[in-house]
């Protein structure tokens, strides 16, 4: 009990921290942060300049929120749900309905061989690909499960469903992404 009163405590100094934040302290934030929300944004809009402004948008309505953050979630998972809001906002409009094709999703600097990098690029571009094809509302459990490690009763909260819709909605995600990598054999 001790560590999540130590938890909560560090989550209130980090939320002061944020509130009088300036220019420096934002850059950390933004530098934190900004991998996870990248990525989540790019799982949800399928494109990298999407995921850019959606990203971009998200720190802009955090930082302008601010005072709505009640503490009640991790810095993280708020972040998160303002990026689901700005996604789903740029989703609803007719321009961005269209569907584009994804050619990788590394978004690092990382140096390591030739053949090691093609090897990893390759596999991570089938996986991605198969995830990214699976039905918005399966992509979405899924990657909150797996990269965010989200659990089910905070994915359910999350999103405002039931425990039991997250359960079926990863099972089925699951399933199907199984489904393609047997017929990719």
């Amino acid at each position: 009990m001790k560590t999540a009163e130590t938890a909560k405590a560090a989550q209130e100094n980090y939320l002061a921290t944020l509130v009088s934040a300036g220019p420096m302290e934002i850059e950390l934030i933004v530098a934190k942060y900004w991998t996870d929300i990248w990525n989540y944004a790019f799982v949800l809009t399928k494109k990298h300049d999407l995921a850019d402004d959606v990203a971009q948008d998200t720190f802009v309505q955090a930082l302008l929120g601010l005072d709505k953050f009640r503490g009640q979630a991790s810095v993280k998972t708020w972040l998160l749900k303002i990026c689901h809001n700005v996604a789903m906002n740029q989703l609803k409009s007719a321009f961005f309905r269209k569907i584009f094709p994804v050619a990788s999703v590394r978004h690092s600097g990382q140096s390591a061989s030739a053949e090691s990098v093609f090897f990893a690029k390759t596999k991570l571009d089938a996986v991605w690909e198969n995830m990214l094809e699976l039905p918005l509302k399966h992509r979405e459990v899924i990657i909150l499960e797996i990269k965010y490690e989200l659990s089910i009763a905070d994915i359910a909260d999350f999103l405002g469903i039931a425990e039991g819709t997250v359960k079926s909605r990863l099972h089925r995600a699951k399933a199907q992404m199984r489904k393609k990598w047997k017929e990719e054999e």
